[in-house]
């Protein structure tokens, strides 16, 4: 089989479709029908099971549920994952879509989600009192928590509650709730797999991108206080699923996708083929818990699904899971290099929105004072959409409005503002140079600041009239003329709009 991954990624910019907040029309049309239709479920036969969802409280895509049995020889544990690739076939407009972003990436304000809301946070999402499509694995385990049997099954799952942090551990707590003694057993099973991996010299309690994948560090600690007790059981339950997948795979000999982590101080990574997860302390392991925000865990989907429980040919071949692992890997550096601005950007599509509910959909750059000093002050990047507010501005408004920000937006960094600020300043002349220059004198970044951001000096001495430009302290520019060329007419006029120039010149470049 021929690899048809690079085909479908070629041409892109990986950058801009790693990191985007819109679906393709194709992706959105594919959802709304799906919505419409429902999912064509291809299973010959699926079991009943019922269970519950441990996630924080904002989380809306849940993709994974649990259940745990005590038996006679030890547990019997119990992890249901959403069944993503019933809904969503190999290479149609979603699964390329879900392809090129390769995860959903979350943080404390915003989440860009690898598939469309409506499918991952309603028609795929393991929601309480829902029935959904799952794929679902029982782990057979012994009275130290080591792996007995397993095996892979078709489900119809449903959440009996969804439980945050918060009300699991009231149910932990109250020997009166109804899941209290079940609660009890997950813990007594995640607390002894837990030293059975220390035992084995494990240096992670979770491999970093396990559940999901944060890019931006969160307002709380995830293992802090009351969530401590869920989370373990939740990493333990997981690893435990995504060690099994990775069981059978390898048992099979099945194309597959394996995550490796090859020394301590290195980044785990997805590969084609077999090799330690050094910081798990594992020989082989998979990502099987996630299908709905990674694109690995579909793969793993996939191969299971139809080649171990349907009897079919295999979705991929080797290299082309390994393309596949290879874009989802430089994928991950992107998000790592462009979160920040992704965040950025976001943070200034909400400003705007704001300010245009408060002042109308025409802004000005006035209305941007407090975030353009904040973030110059900070050297930070400003929005792209904050951007094109102030060139609007720039090219259309009255000089009142933006007259105070000059020398804010010349050391702004941000190229096309200093280019249009480059033009009105100098080509279209919408200010006197003396204007511009007391402008500057007086400008700070920050209120907080005790120095003024520029000094523009001008100096009338015995035989000669000087002006010096300051910035941050440090002399920019000098330059003078004689007394007797002072008689000529408009010369310090001219000396003031050569001196414009070069400071112009300097910052927004010729």
């Amino acid at each position: 089989m021929q690899s048809k991954v690079l085909d479908y990624i070629a041409g892109e910019n990986h950058h801009n479709e790693i990191i985007r907040v819109d679906y393709s029309p194709y992706a959105m049309n594919q959802t709304r029908l799906i919505e419409r239709n429902g999912i064509d479920d291809q299973a010959v036969k699926r079991k009943y099971e019922e269970g519950v969802s441990i996630d924080g409280i904002e989380s809306l895509d849940l993709d994974d549920a649990i259940w745990v049995e005590k038996t006679r020889k030890g547990y019997a544990v119990f992890v249901h994952i959403s069944d993503v690739t019933e809904a969503v076939q190999t290479y149609t407009p979603l699964d390329i879509e879900a392809l090129k972003r390769t995860t959903s990436i979350y943080r404390a304000e915003w989440v860009i989600n690898m598939f469309p809301p409506l499918l991952s946070q309603n028609l795929l999402s393991l929601n309480e009192n829902g029935e959904k499509l799952t794929l679902s694995m029982q782990i057979d385990l012994d009275e130290n928590a080591q792996i007995r049997d397993f095996h892979v099954y078709e489900s119809t799952f449903k959440n009996k509650r969804r439980y945050d942090y918060e009300t699991f551990v009231d149910d932990f707590m109250n020997p009166d709730s109804e899941n209290h003694g079940t609660l009890q057993l997950m813990y007594e099973i995640a607390r002894k797999r837990r030293v059975a991996r220390k035992t084995e010299w494990a240096s992670m309690d979770y491999d970093e991108s396990d559940r999901q994948l944060s890019v931006w560090q969160r307002t709380e600690k995830p293992h802090s206080g009351s969530k401590a007790i869920p989370t373990t059981i939740i990493e333990e339950f997981m690893i435990l699923a995504n060690i099994t997948s990775a069981m059978i795979s390898v048992k099979n000999g099945y194309d597959s996708i394996f995550r490796l982590h090859k020394a301590y101080d290195e980044r785990a990574f997805y590969h084609n083929s077999v090799g330690n997860h050094t910081g798990l302390a594992l020989q082989n392991y998979t990502h099987f818990t996630s299908p709905i925000r990674r694109y690995s865990d579909m793969i793993i989907h996939r191969v299971l699904k139809i080649v171990h429980l349907r009897w079919e040919e295999p979705p991929y071949s080797s290299s082309e899971i390994g393309d596949i692992a290879k874009y989802i890997n430089f994928s991950r550096t992107v998000i790592d290099i462009l979160g920040k601005d992704t965040d950025n950007e976001l943070r200034g599509r909400n400003l705007v929105s704001k300010l245009k509910k408060t002042n109308g959909n025409t802004l000005n750059v006035s209305h941007f004072t407090q975030n353009l000093r904040s973030t110059v002050g900070a050297g930070k990047k400003m929005p792209r959409v904050v951007v094109d507010e102030i060139i609007n501005d720039l090219e259309n408004g009255e000089k009142s409005n933006w007259a105070w920000a000059i020398g804010v937006l010349l050391v702004s960094g941000n190229e096309d503002i200093k280019k249009y600020l480059k033009k009105a300043l100098l080509d279209d002349k919408k200010f006197r140079a003396r204007s511009v220059l007391s402008l500057l004198n007086v400008t700070k970044i920050l209120a907080s600041d005790k120095d003024f951001l520029f000094q523009i000096i001008e100096k009338e001495m015995e035989t000669k009239f000087s002006i010096t430009v300051e910035f941050r302290g440090k002399i920019l520019f000098e330059n003078f003329i004689d007394f007797w060329k002072i008689e000529a007419k408009d010369a310090i006029g001219r000396m003031r709009n050569k001196m414009l120039k070069r400071i112009v010149v300097h910052f927004c470049g010729k």
